[in-house]
């Protein structure tokens, strides 16, 4: 069976349109030769499941064909793969590439067949098959989905500077284009089925909108750290302990074995790098250990079973910053003797948190307006006393652990750990291998413990500790891999087994050096850690961060920083481009000058169809001789469908009068006038028996008035498309 150029020509475009996504989708995956490929076999493919439609295979024939081809390619992948013969051959790039070239073949010739069959086979089908080709092309922009605001940068900011969010614009644009792409899809169908696809494409893609840009559930807005910690939060701090290791809120009462283990590692996906919030310094400073902690919760409980939030008040006063309408002073040790810088930051928040953070040591927390409500939850100001990085650790030796005012109580509280004496037989051994004259310094004993378990542990998110005790599981294990929860438990268990005050703190850690020469430093939801802290007298909490020399986690680096200046600015209300603004109207000054002439537009076009309505229907009434037969029958059908009487497709004028003369008869004769005239009769007005056009006109119109109920009537009048339908 052969096509029309035509068809040709919409199967091609349709065929192009496959390519495309495909070859968008397999970018992201594969190599040139690879997309390429895709690109190649998505077009065949399509092209493919049109012959075999047009010679009338069916579509389960069609179905199996393209699984058996996507099959046999990836198993031909395989073996150029696997061998070694072809590899030395090629040579190992040359056989890698031929295998990927074969591999995406495979895939999009397959799976375009398929598409394409069951999209032809089944009429239903075809919103799914544009909506398929959408999502496809939907998932390249993973990193803009994930927050990437910023890029492409040479796209976000011409958005920027025309006052337009670059996310809601994407997610526009990409509406349109699924749009356009399932109305090509659909050429040639019924403009039911098409208009029928189109508000399936298009709800579908004004929900996944809505999916994309809207925050997160708050409780994929966390880690397993953040979240965890929020339940502890949430709880009574003069009740029970609430807070389990790692912020885990369950007592150990009541509660199986599993519920009793240290919360499960950060889930490793791209929402890692969502933004959390962006923090903007008022000064520059390098804190001590060229890292910005800002602290979430403390955990300096024992409580038998793990770590928890204290009960008791007066404990931990500088770890807990509660949102107040007014600001607050944090109590805590901050003017030592120690070189320390006092700087503000603001932090706007991008997702919620029940709780505020802020960088360590805080002073002062005050809220402060949002500077965008659009894009930042809420705002606030801090100010820090930071203990700076040219402090020698040489000024840290002799300082005497906890604090003078301390009682019994407190000292207890800070020291208090697992009732196993492995802990404390560690501990003095590490305490042993000291030079004499550090064995009762504090912050060399700290050091001690941070070394021998960066030097003895593995970070890694593949294991998982069960037992009253999962910090002990995790330490004395001959494979000791765990992430930041476990490394900070034993640290601190371990500086309590040496008799020093320690605890477990909790938020975000980024290194200064993603400052980089800005002032504006981007959280993202990755960032999420917990430390363990060490209290030196006239200096407080020190953070003792324990950095494995092994890991099987791949670290992803830092690429963030024109986000991070963008929303910087975006936080200190600068505006990215009020420095040089661009001169003349911006495009959201046509957008909304064109919204506002949106109810003149309608009134208008409104007016226009009522004005054709009431021309058509006058004319018959005005022309002389009734404007001839055409016009008069004009105006007698437009005012039958008014009241919902049309003439079918295929139905002819006689047999249409015939069907309503019975109730019109009026309608029949001005019918045989038109009709003759049509044909070519000298003498049309006969068969109408000597009746002018226009009485046969205001005959039926009357007839039709007389056949209805009076409010079918006055809808027909007030419908100013009824003549639409007329034929």
């Amino acid at each position: 069976m052969s096509f029309s150029p035509s068809q040709n020509a919409g199967h091609a475009l349709h065929a192009l349109l496959l390519a495309v996504a495909a070859a968008v989708f397999a970018n992201e995956l594969t190599l040139p030769p690879g997309v390429v490929a895709a690109a190649a076999g998505a077009f065949a493919g399509s092209l493919w499941a049109e012959s075999l439609h047009a010679r009338r295979l069916r579509t389960f024939a069609s179905v199996a064909l393209g699984l058996l081809v996507g099959g046999l390619g990836l198993a031909l992948t395989q073996v150029f793969l696997g061998s070694a013969t072809l590899a030395e051959a090629l040579g190992p790039t040359v056989a890698m590439g031929v295998g990927e070239v074969v591999r995406w073949v495979a895939v999009a010739l397959g799976g375009a067949l398929v598409l394409r069959a069951v999209a032809l086979g089944y009429r239903a089908a075809l919103a799914l098959e544009g909506s398929i080709a959408v999502l496809v092309v939907a998932t390249t922009v993973q990193a803009h989905r994930d927050g990437m605001i910023a890029r492409p940068l040479e796209i976000s900011d011409w958005f920027w500077q025309q006052g337009i969010d670059p996310v809601v614009a994407f997610l526009g644009v990409g509406l349109l284009a699924g749009l356009l792409l399932a109305g090509v899809m659909a050429r040639g169908r019924s403009p039911g089925r098409t208009l029928a696809q189109l508000l399936i494409v298009l709800l579908l893609g004004l929900w996944l909108g809505v999916r994309l840009h809207r925050e997160p559930p708050e409780s994929d807005l966390r880690n397993a750290v953040g979240e965890k910690l929020d339940k502890a939060q949430d709880g009574d701090r003069d009740g029970p302990a609430s807070a389990g290791q790692g912020g885990q809120g369950e007592s150990k009462e009541g509660k199986n074995k599993e519920d009793n283990d240290l919360p499960p590692p950060p889930k490793q996906h791209g929402g890692q790098q969502r933004p959390s919030a962006v923090v903007v310094f008022h000064r520059d400073v390098l804190p001590f250990g060229e890292v910005f902690y800002f602290r979430h919760a403390a955990f300096s409980q024992f409580n038998g079973a793990r770590l928890v939030e204290a009960t008791r008040r007066g404990v931990d006063p500088d770890a807990r910053y509660d949102a107040r309408p007014e600001g607050f002073d944090v109590p805590g040790v901050h003017n030592s003797g120690l070189d320390r810088e006092e700087v503000a930051t603001d932090v706007a928040l991008m997702s919620e948190h029940s709780r505020t953070f802020a960088l360590i040591d805080a002073t002062r927390v005050e809220p402060r307006p949002n500077p965008d409500s659009a894009r930042f939850r809420r705002a606030y100001r801090v100010v820090s006393q930071v203990v700076s990085a040219d402090v020698p650790l040489e000024n840290l030796l002799g300082l005497a652990p906890g604090d003078p005012g301390w009682d019994e109580a407190t000292w207890s509280l800070y020291t208090e750990l697992p009732h196993d004496e492995r802990y404390h037989d560690l501990a003095r051994r590490l305490q042993s291998e000291l030079r004499p004259e550090y064995k009762s310094d504090p912050i060399a004993l700290a050091f001690a413990v941070k070394q021998y378990l960066e030097e003895n542990t593995t970070y890694s998110f593949k294991r998982k500790y069960t037992g009253d005790d999962p910090t002990g599981e995790f330490l004395f294990s001959e494979d000791k891999r765990g992430y930041c929860v476990h490394l900070a438990h034993a640290a601190a268990y371990l500086m309590r087994a040496l008799g020093l005050p320690a605890r477990v703190s909790a938020g975000y850690a980024v290194p200064a050096a993603n400052l980089g020469t800005g002032s504006a430093l981007l959280i993202k939801e990755g960032d999420a850690h917990a430390w363990a802290e060490l209290y030196l007298e006239g200096l407080g909490w020190l953070p003792i961060e324990v950095t494995p020399q092994k890991t099987d986690v791949e670290p992803a680096p830092f690429e963030e920083q024109d986000l991070q200046q963008l929303l910087g600015e975006m936080a200190r209300k600068e505006g990215r481009f009020e420095r040089a603004p661009p001169t003349g109207p911006k495009l959201m000054d046509y957008l909304r000058a064109a919204w506002d002439a949106v109810p003149w537009v309608l009134l208008g076009f409104l007016g226009v169809l009522y004005a054709v309505k009431v021309g058509r229907l006058l004319l018959p009434l005005v022309l002389r001789g009734g404007g001839g037969p055409k016009v008069s029958y004009r105006a007698a059908l437009d005012t039958l469908a008014s009241v919902g009487w049309v003439r079918g497709r295929g139905e002819s004028r006689e047999r249409f009068a015939g069907r309503v003369a019975d109730r019109v008869p009026a309608f029949e004769a001005l019918t045989r006038v038109n009709v003759g005239a049509a044909l070519g009769a000298r003498a049309p007005l006969e068969a109408a028996q000597g009746v002018s056009l226009a009485a046969l006109y205001r005959m039926t119109a009357g007839q039709v008035r007389g056949a209805v109920p009076w409010y079918r009537w006055l809808l027909g009048v007030l419908n100013p498309l009824s003549w639409w339908w007329s034929r």
